[in-house]
């Protein structure tokens, strides 16, 4: 790592926040905050992990405030509106619809984005119809219960869910997806016991590492990070449990098989382990995950890869929210054919303000290094893509700027311009650029796009 380049991208970011504003793998998660969620969420975050998260109060829709004056004897009504009743026990059905539409005045002839993901077109998308099946498990009780989950994903973002073996070959091929921009993906499939003080999941679920997650409505922004889409996983196969140590620790261990797989050429078994602690006004999270995983260049290759993400939330007050994120990660062996190994690390930051009730403001700053061009690539398999599999050794910068309006407890609207810029070489094809269908070192988008929750 160069320590000289980390200092230098924190100082930056430091003084964002100090100056009074906030893989082809895929992974992460949102957290309970101290107040009501922005966006509303049933109990548990769409990816169903503990602390720390985006989102901030839900506004108060006047059907929900005259709901709660009104007299004890009278019914209350269910705010937000529901396709399907939800019950207090048993198997409820839920979920919610995304899609928006990506500006870039560049208007490259292919329409990619270059490596942004997951608006990584330049059109209107149908990201996520989204639909989760669940039976939660009551953590109120000493007993040992059980429950269960299902999240069915169609849309454009199918393609970066996928776990390899499950909705794809051994070798990567679609199983039952036949188009490059549309498809399905079942990103969570699992059992759950637990009580008051533990949870266990067996099956297929989100990862508990880093901060940004796949569903919609667990996100701020539009557009994800790089450190969100090339240096994290999305999911696993295995067992998760969390162990609430004290009030304030919670404490994460897992064995999984590796990153995004159900079954590959190789099944290894990976070590997840990490705590969540929480404050008063603040939330800091931190796992790790260590186990072979496939080099670049070759999937039947198989090497040690660690991997370790940090995640810090402060609620500043009740309209301002700060977060600190680093991930690091390295790999054996794994430096496109070359007996060197590879690093990939960075630091993201976020600032979001509360206007009012419908409003919200937010300010995301990433610096990603790719160091030696493993990881960061186009990702949708279409001939048209003219990065797909290419990589880039170098720093990745980009700056998000949004506004999020709530007009009611069903309905988010989020508008964002986004700058990326990039710093470095790409190892494959000399010469060639991220952005730009390969011509240009930086680009700027413009975006919106719509949750509504059923």
């Amino acid at each position: 790592m160069k320590l000289s380049k980390l200092a230098f991208a924190m100082a930056i970011a430091w003084g964002i926040y100090t100056g009074n504003a906030s893989a082809q793998t895929y992974g992460q998660q949102p957290v309970r905050q101290v107040s009501n969620d922005y966006f509303y969420q049933p109990e548990q975050s769409p990816s169903d992990k503990p602390p720390p998260a985006p989102m901030v109060e839900t506004p108060m829709a006047p059907a929900a405030a005259a709901v709660a004056e009104a007299p004890a004897e009278e019914e209350a009504t269910c705010d937000p509106w529901h396709l399907f009743c939800q019950k207090e026990c048993g198997w409820n059905l839920y979920g919610f619809v995304n899609g928006g539409i990506t500006g870039n005045p560049d208007s490259p002839p292919s329409r990619y984005n270059g490596p942004v993901t997951f608006n990584d077109r330049n059109e209107a998308m149908l990201n996520q119809f989204y639909a989760i099946g669940e039976k939660k498990i009551d953590r109120e009780s000493c007993c040992w219960n059980w429950g269960g989950r299902i999240d069915v994903l169609y849309g454009t973002d199918y393609i970066f869910t996928q776990s390899n073996g499950w909705e794809t070959d051994l070798a990567g091929a679609p199983k039952w997806n036949g188009s490059p921009f549309y498809g399905l993906a079942i990103p969570q499939l699992y059992a759950e016991v637990g009580n008051v003080n533990n949870s266990i999941k067996i099956g297929h679920f989100y990862t508990p590492i880093g901060y940004e997650v796949v569903p919609a409505n667990g996100n701020f922004f539009y557009s994800h990070a790089y450190t969100m889409q090339y240096g994290e996983p999305f999911t696993h196969w295995g067992a998760l449990g969390a162990y609430k140590w004290s009030d304030e620790i919670t404490l994460n261990y897992g064995l999984v098989n590796g990153w995004d797989a159900f079954n590959r050429v190789r099944d290894d078994a990976s070590v997840i382990a990490g705590f969540v602690w929480t404050g008063e006004q603040d939330t800091l999270a931190f796992n790790i995950i260590y186990g072979n995983e496939p080099v670049a260049d070759d999937v039947t290759v198989y090497t040690k890869r660690y991997m370790h993400s940090l995640v810090y939330t402060y609620n500043i007050n009740t309209c301002w929210q700060y977060i600190f994120q680093h991930d690091y990660a390295s790999q054996l062996n794994a430096n496109r054919g070359q007996a060197l190994s590879a690093e990939w690390y960075g630091i993201n930051q976020y600032l979001f303000y509360k206007i009012n009730d419908c409003w919200k403001a937010g300010i995301r700053g990433e610096w990603f290094r790719d160091d030696d061009g493993v990881r960061v690539t186009g990702l949708r398999p279409d001939a048209g893509n003219p990065i797909l599999g290419q990589g880039f050794a170098g720093n990745f910068y980009d700056v998000a700027v949004g506004l999020n309006w709530t007009p009611s407890a069903n309905l988010t609207v989020r508008g964002e311009i986004r700058y990326d810029k990039f710093d470095g070489v790409s190892p494959t094809t000399p010469g060639l650029e991220p952005y730009g269908d390969g011509t240009r070192s930086d680009q700027t988008l413009f975006a919106l796009d719509f949750i509504y929750l059923w």
